[in-house]
C-alpha cells in the first residue's frame, strides 16, 4: 500500500474592525489541531482551497471549494470538521466569520525526491466578503504560490507539525507559533514556508495583517517502504 506526505493549509482569517481603525475586535483562529486525515492516494496535483464559514461559536457550518482538482474534498473536510476554532469577536461578542483552508497532498510519484509545484499553478485568492448591509470589501489572505515539504532521508515517521503565523500587509510572515510539534520534521516546515508566498487580507482595497494556521502532515514516501 503506498503511502504520502501530505500537508494542510488553513487559512485562518474574518473580518476584524480594529485592523481598520475601527472598534476593538478579535479575528478567529484554531486552537488545537489533531492529525490531519491522510488517504492512501493522491488525485492530480494535490491542491485543495476550501472556504470555511464559522459560526459565532466557533463551529464549522459550511464548507466551499476555491480549488478542486478532483476525488480529494472529503478528506479535506473531514480534517477541517476535527479543529477546534476561537470565533471571531467584536465589542466583546462573538461574531460569524470565514477561513480558508489549503490542502496540499504531496504527490506520491515524487517518492523521497522534492516535489515540484504544478506549473500551471494559479494563486488562489478568496472571494470578498461583506458585511450584512453590504458594505464592507473583506478579502482574506491568499495562496500567491507555495511549495511542497521535503521528508526526512532515511526516515519511516509520520505525523504532523501544526503552527499558526502571522501575515502582515505586505504579505511577509510576521511571526509563527507552533501549535504542534514533531521532532526532527519542524525545521522541514520552517524552510517550506521560506518558499511560500501570500497576497495579504484587504478591506476596502487596503491590504491588513491577518493570522494563517498550516498544518504540515508527513506520512512515509512510497520509495521509503
Amino acid at each position: 500500500m503506498k503511502k504520502i506526505l501530505f500537508m494542510a493549509l488553513a487559512s485562518v482569517i474574518g473580518f476584524c474592525s480594529s485592523a481598520f481603525g475601527q472598534k476593538p475586535c478579535e479575528p478567529p483562529k484554531v486552537l488545537s489541531a489533531d492529525d490531519a486525515y491522510v488517504p492512501y492516494t493522491v488525485v492530480n496535483d494535490g491542491f485543495f482551497v476550501l472556504d470555511v464559514s464559522l459560526t459565532g461559536e466557533g463551529k464549522v457550518e459550511r464548507v466551499d471549494t476555491l480549488r478542486d482538482p478532483g476525488a480529494m474534498f472529503a478528506a479535506a473536510k473531514t480534517s477541517v470538521n476535527s479543529w477546534k476554532f476561537q470565533p471571531a469577536s467584536q465589542d466583546g461578542k462573538v461574531v460569524a466569520s470565514r477561513l480558508t483552508a489549503v490542502f496540499v497532498y504531496r504527490p506520491p510519484n515524487f517518492g523521497i525526491v522534492a516535489a515540484v509545484p504544478p506549473k500551471d499553478f494559479v494563486p488562489v485568492i478568496p472571494p470578498t466578503q461583506t458585511d450584512a448591509d453590504g458594505k464592507s470589501d473583506y478579502v482574506p489572505v491568499g495562496v500567491v504560490s507555495f511549495d511542497y515539504p521535503e521528508y526526512p532521508v532515511n526516515s519511516i515517521a509520520w505525523g504532523s507539525v501544526i503552527v499558526q503565523v502571522t501575515v502582515n500587509e505586505a504579505g511577509k510572515v510576521l511571526n509563527v507559533t507552533f501549535l504542534h510539534s514533531m521532532a526532527g520534521f519542524n525545521h522541514l516546515v520552517t524552510d517550506a514556508l521560506k518558499k511560500w508566498h501570500f497576497q495579504p487580507a484587504t478591506f476596502k482595497t487596503k491590504p491588513v495583517t491577518a493570522n494563517i494556521v498550516i498544518a504540515f502532515v508527513f506520512q512515509t514516501p512510497p520509495s521509503s517502504n
